[in-house]
């Protein structure tokens, strides 16, 4: 039986059906309990700062000097027609090495959000709300310029800006994220072949609005009723793979070789369950070199959560945690110190991927993180396929797939469940009745999406895929409300993880 879910008086969703209390729906508060440091994202980009399209980072300036206004509009409009990301501000873009010597005596003044704010109203053709965050490392106050997703239309800047004979921005003009000729993300004006990227991103977010307006309108009907009336709509859907057998070789073959490499670097790792998910891109993919297939790779990970989804680890300070190259493939193994995270990853160029993770549950990553081998947070499933789907479909896209020929087939294993209790503690203040046990200790499950599937549809495909995965749980049985909201947090970068 499903989860009844309705929001009760303190905009909460209370699931009659399943005893859970959650405030999946509830962003506003994550907003505001969600500050400085205590943003794992937040402060994942300070101690690990990456460059990608998502993610631009800019040695220290001055946001007071007209120098230092035209980087922060030219960067936070790029980035709101990226669909949202991040400007880290105080590290060297080549390095990734924070600069220390040059902080502001008063990084919270100095970058203050009422400042960041009138900029966007002076200069950004459609406002929009932005945020300033803060981590810490080594000391120092780094800030941290969120720009939220949601881009329905294109933002031009709306004013001039102009030093001298210099103008730093330009009326009319449309900022990007693009890669430039060394394979470098950087924000530019919009050149011929950045508008179908960015006019993608658009319709994207107009299908969320429909997709909102169904679900609103649609509460009542039957999983079948749905179904069909958005089949309707579309050609194609999400459906099982045409190949599962060799979705099971990847996955056993990933596992094998992590295993692998555990005895031959005598590494002693922490008990833990694991997840894991193996990519196969069905259809033409276009040969990329090895080394650029790499770069590629690792500025096009939109970076969800604050531990993404094969994540690109080449600028760890650790060299045995950086990726390198293994029969003509990209793996790498990144196991920290004291158990706090434990990564195997595997790029193949032919469009075949690969991730093993342990277990979050099983980290001690919090104060609230429940004993190993205990538990399995109800949002973790939905949050990391929700990040490999979107993921795999930005890897797909800009590796040069064709969009209308081309499936990602995907394999979805946790192993270690036997004995676990599914609970809560990922979010605050949600509650779900204890006694929901596992018997039965590991689980495959398989699922292909057309590559010209729209990420806000990745909600309503987990609501079917996961299903099995909660049914261990002694038949337990999840709203698709909770997928739909879980699934739109993250995609928003607002996931709590």
């Amino acid at each position: 039986m499903a989860a009844d879910c309705n929001r009760n008086s303190r905009g909460c969703f209370v699931c009659r059906a399943c005893d859970i209390v959650c405030h999946f729906g509830s962003l506003s508060m994550r907003e505001t309990t969600m500050t400085g440091s205590d943003n794992p994202k937040i402060q994942a980009l300070v101690e690990r700062p990456n460059e990608s399209l998502a993610i631009e980072v800019k040695t220290w300036f001055d946001p007071n000097s007209r120098e230092g206004q035209a980087k922060i509009v030219r960067a936070v409009l790029a980035l709101r027609n990226n669909d949202g990301g991040y400007l880290l501000v105080g590290f060297d873009d080549t390095s990734m090495l924070p600069d220390l010597e040059h902080a502001p005596v008063d990084v919270r003044a100095t970058f203050h959000p009422d400042k960041i704010h009138e900029l966007v109203t002076r200069f950004a053709s459609e406002s929009f709300e932005v945020s300033v965050e803060f981590g810490e490392r080594d000391g120092t106050l780094f800030p941290v310029i969120v720009v939220p997703s949601g881009i329905r239309t294109p933002i031009a800047a709306k004013s001039d800006l102009i030093v001298g004979e210099r103008k730093l921005v330009a009326a009319g003009e449309v900022y990007v994220r693009t890669l430039n000729t060394n394979r470098r993300p950087s924000s530019a004006k919009a050149n011929w072949n950045d508008w179908p990227l960015l006019m993608d991103k658009c319709f994207n977010n107009r299908e969320a609005d429909i997709g909102r307006f169904f679900r609103r309108h649609l509460t009542g009907l039957s999983v079948d009723s749905v179904q069909g009336i958005m089949s309707a709509f579309a050609g194609a859907s999400a459906h099982s793979p045409s190949e599962a057998g060799e979705l099971q070789g990847l996955l056993d073959t990933g596992r094998s070789r992590f295993d692998n490499i555990v005895a031959e670097r005598s590494l002693t790792l922490p008990k833990t369950g694991f997840w894991e998910v193996a990519l196969v891109i069905r259809g033409p993919v276009p040969a990329h070199p090895l080394r650029e297939f790499m770069k590629l790779i690792g500025v096009a990970n939109p970076e969800y959560s604050g531990w993404p989804v094969w994540l690109d680890s080449s600028h760890f300070g650790e060299p045995a945690h950086r990726p390198y190259v293994f029969d003509k493939r990209w793996e790498a193994l990144v196991a920290l110190p004291n158990g706090r995270h434990t990564d195997f990853l595997q790029f193949d160029p032919k469009g075949k991927f690969y991730h093993l993770r342990a277990l979050f549950d099983d980290l001690r990553l919090t104060n609230q993180s429940p004993a190993p081998g205990t538990a399995l947070d109800i949002a973790l499933p939905i949050l990391d396929s929700a990040e490999a789907i979107a993921v795999g479909l930005a890897f797909a896209k800009a590796m040069g797939c064709p969009e209308d020929t081309c499936t990602l087939e995907f394999a979805f294993r946790w192993s270690g469940l036997n004995g676990r209790e599914l609970a809560s503690w990922i979010y605050a203040g949600r509650y779900i009745s204890p006694g929901r046990k596992a018997y039965q200790d590991d689980l495959t499950l398989t699922q292909s999406i057309p590559l010209n599937t729209p990420p806000s549809a990745i909600g309503g495909i987990l609501t079917t895929l996961l299903a099995p995965l909660y049914e261990v749980f002694s038949g337990f049985a999840l709203g698709a409300n909770v997928f739909e909201d879980l699934s739109a947090q993250l995609l928003a970068r607002r996931a709590q993880v």
